[in-house]
């Protein structure tokens, strides 16, 4: 039996059983214009690495409305004030990726967080306006996330999320998305789909473990693997000239993006930067989620683009 292996991205997530739930009712809901998607209709299984306890002390709520189109698990954290402390990144870390992603680094670091009213009053104003751009106030606490869990994961930070329980970072999440690819691998072909942060994880483990089981194919979503201070982290695989991960994709590799995604859209397209001996291979595919956080994997998973990826790769099996 084949294998959709899912990863997630950044923020803190509900417990394992709960967002895998939450992700196969987003993709076989119908929406207008787009048919339900449901892996087992293919004969596949799905499973989920999930690492968000190696940085956060309790799976988050859920509640009323937080994974609904317009908010999304990583929006409703923002709500509730659930942000990342940026205590322990590094200045230059901030900087860099503050540049990259046209904010103040100086804001960003500021921990102050607004009230409940004010992010539920722009909140509505941006979803009245498709939230292009999405408002600052919702913004900062989603990038103080966002700039956190990447460098304490590109840079293997010994991180404590909880009380007697100590984690280097990469360390841990690279072997449970190695343990979950050797187990689905068992069984049959095995399709990466993998989310924002779980993107640079997912290449990571393909392109610099050499004993990671080769996979069919990888969907990346919402990705920042275009940014230059991703790539410079993934040593010693990573080149633009030969950095498509062939050594373990048997198949192919799609990007899915949404050009104003808030994470990816400093450089959303992947195909000019990990070309293979010179050579494009990434298919990028073009798509847009609308409402007010168009990075939430539930998003995503409502449009035709990225169903459709996933359809065609499991018509292959």
């Amino acid at each position: 039996m084949a294998t959709v292996v899912f990863i997630h991205g950044i923020s803190n997530m509900p417990k394992p059983s709960t967002l895998l739930s939450l992700w196969e009712n987003s993709f076989a809901t119908d929406t207008a214009g787009s048919t339900g998607l449901e892996v087992a209709n293919y004969g596949a299984s799905s499973e989920l690495v999930y690492w968000s306890d190696v940085l956060y002390p309790d799976y988050a709520k859920t509640r009323s409305g937080a994974e609904s189109a317009n908010t999304s698990i990583e929006m409703s954290n923002a709500i509730r004030g659930d942000t990342a402390s940026l205590e322990e990144v590094s200045e230059e870390w901030v900087r860099r990726i503050s540049e990259a992603l046209e904010v103040d680094s100086d804001d960003l670091r500021s921990s102050t967080s607004p009230s409940e009213s004010d992010v539920d009053e722009a909140s509505i104003s941006a979803a009245a306006a498709e939230a292009i751009p999405l408002p600052w106030i919702l913004k900062k606490p989603l990038m103080r996330t966002f700039v956190r869990d990447a460098h304490h994961y590109l840079f293997n930070v010994k991180h404590s999320p909880r009380k007697g329980i100590e984690y280097h970072v990469r360390d841990e999440i690279r072997n449970r998305f190695l343990s979950t690819l050797e187990d689905a691998s068992k069984s049959g072909p095995v399709i990466v789909v993998a989310h924002s942060l779980g993107t640079v994880i997912a290449y990571d483990c393909l392109k610099n473990i050499p004993e990671c089981p080769k996979i069919q194919s990888l969907v990346t979503v919402g990705s920042p693997l275009g940014m230059s201070e991703m790539q410079d982290k993934l040593d010693p695989g990573y080149s633009r000239i030969d950095g498509y991960a062939h050594e373990k994709i048997t198949s192919s590799w799609h990007n899915v993006y949404d050009p104003v995604d808030v994470v990816s859209r400093a450089d959303p397209k992947l195909s000019n930067d990990f070309l293979e001996q010179g050579t494009p291979r990434i298919k990028d595919v073009r798509q847009s989620n609308g409402g007010v956080w168009t990075h939430g994997m539930l998003k995503y998973a409502k449009q035709a683009g990225l169903r459709e990826t996933i359809r065609s790769e499991l018509k292959k099996l």
